[in-house]
């Protein structure tokens, strides 16, 4: 029924953000299954008829983080370079809004774990390098090089989020920040 397929959906969200939420707070390895069924207030069975293991529940986790900042990149019109920047900082904004312990996981994973996303990351990133590429033709990088840009977008994007936070024109900061960084003007 509807009313259990909403209950199930919510159980899993909780789940994830719950788990999110303690990666961040230390480490990956450091959390246990235990830890994320006793936050989320569910059984084990709940937590095994959802998941398969702990890397299961990362990639459910950090999964849609890329797929929702892809569909949303996969909107922008590169005929209009002057709007790519705000349109990827765009795509953060939502995704702080929508999942920030997500999002923020997304970011923090290491290498070793990054393989249970290569897909979805590697998408993610020739999207982005797309996006460079076309900044560069209309001269407009920084520092000239798409390939530096792409990866400075991809490990500076989420820290700055959390420093902007707190400020009044939180949005604004933010768009303005990314925007010196990787655009001449």
């Amino acid at each position: 029924s509807e009313v259990i397929h909403r209950r199930v959906a919510n159980t899993k969200r909780r789940v994830c953000e719950i788990a999110a939420q303690q990666f961040n707070s230390t480490t990956v390895d450091a959390v246990s299954i235990e830890s994320i069924i006793s936050g989320a207030g569910i059984a084990r069975s709940t937590f095994y008829r959802f998941f398969d293991d702990k890397e299961d529940l990362l990639r459910k986790i950090i999964t849609p983080v890329f797929e929702q900042a892809c569909e949303y990149l996969d909107g922008l019109d590169p005929d209009r370079p002057e709007e790519i920047v705000n349109g990827i900082a765009d795509s953060y904004l939502r995704l702080w809004r929508d999942q920030p312990d997500a999002l923020i996981l997304s970011a923090n994973v290491g290498a070793k774990l990054f393989e249970l996303v290569a897909e979805e990351r590697s998408v993610y990133a020739d999207i982005i390098l797309r996006l460079m590429h076309r900044l560069h033709d209309a001269r407009m990088l920084r520092n000239d090089d798409p390939h530096l840009s792409a990866v400075i977008f991809a490990q500076t994007a989420v820290c700055i989020l959390q420093v902007c936070q707190s400020h009044p024109q939180f949005e604004n900061v933010y768009r303005g920040t990314l925007r010196g960084m990787i655009l001449k003007w």
